[in-house]
């Protein structure tokens, strides 16, 4: 059911168009697509250009890659049920929603986002051990309220989970091969870099064989003087790891 994220490695590297406006989304696909096997679409660009920029993206593409609408749907479930409901009129192939809550939330959106594939947000790869402490105090690692919530989100129906790369081996040990699980936080060895907003950081090649199928890699690419030769640079990377 999951398998067109996960046939090649180029379908697994997924590149955030976190760009103000269509404009330079538009460059980055019309460069980019032919190395990367997912767009991932998030809210300021969605906030600034709405519904038509995924309508865009779709006709951009021309089925060469998928689309992955990362808008972290948190409401009470009826809210989250009708917006699932119209994601899945947009051509989107992914939609996440946080997994911070009852099951019901996921549920509503999973029966109602018709096509369209709910990922389970778990814990923001962005949160630290130190932040961690505001936000658990009844598990005492990150990976502990990870699995709680992705139980949750499973019973519930979703597709995968979104989860850090250091996760990622815990969930796949724990639900199998099925549901996907996609990475944000990825940074190979050649990008690592001091002061990164992303706290819990993997390389692609220890995200894949941890069980990751898709990951998210944006910073590496974008800031590239190449950014076609760095993408197919992770894809290969990819490629070693499936070996």
């Amino acid at each position: 059911m999951n398998e067109k994220f996960r046939q090649t490695p180029r379908q697994r590297l997924v590149f955030p168009l976190d760009v103000p406006n269509w404009a330079s989304a538009e460059k980055l696909v019309s460069d980019l697509k032919g190395s990367v096997g997912c767009f991932k679409l998030g809210l300021e660009l969605f906030l600034r250009e709405g519904p038509q920029a995924v309508r865009a993206l779709e006709k951009l593409l021309a089925g060469e890659a998928t689309i992955f609408l990362d808008l972290k749907l948190h409401d009470i479930p009826a809210t989250v049920g009708a917006a699932a409901a119209a994601v899945s009129g947009l051509g989107a192939d992914l939609l996440t929603v946080h997994a911070g809550d009852t099951g019901k939330m996921i549920r509503a959106a999973k029966e109602q986002a018709g096509d369209t594939k709910i990922m389970a947000v778990t814990v923001l790869t962005s949160i630290n051990p130190a932040d961690y402490k505001e936000l658990a105090e009844n598990y005492r690692q990150p990976g502990e309220l990870v699995l709680h919530r992705a139980r949750l989100a499973r019973e519930a129906g979703c597709d995968g989970f979104i989860c850090s790369g250091q996760e990622a081996k815990l969930l796949r040990d724990e639900f199998g091969p099925e549901p996907l699980i996609i990475t944000p936080g990825i940074r190979p060895e050649w990008s690592l870099v001091a002061g990164d907003d992303q706290a819990r950081v993997v390389t692609p090649r220890k995200a894949i064989a941890d069980g990751a199928d898709m990951l998210v890699v944006g910073r590496p690419i974008r800031t590239a003087s190449n950014p076609a030769e760095a993408a197919e640079k992770v894809v290969a990377e990819i490629a070693s790891a499936l070996k």
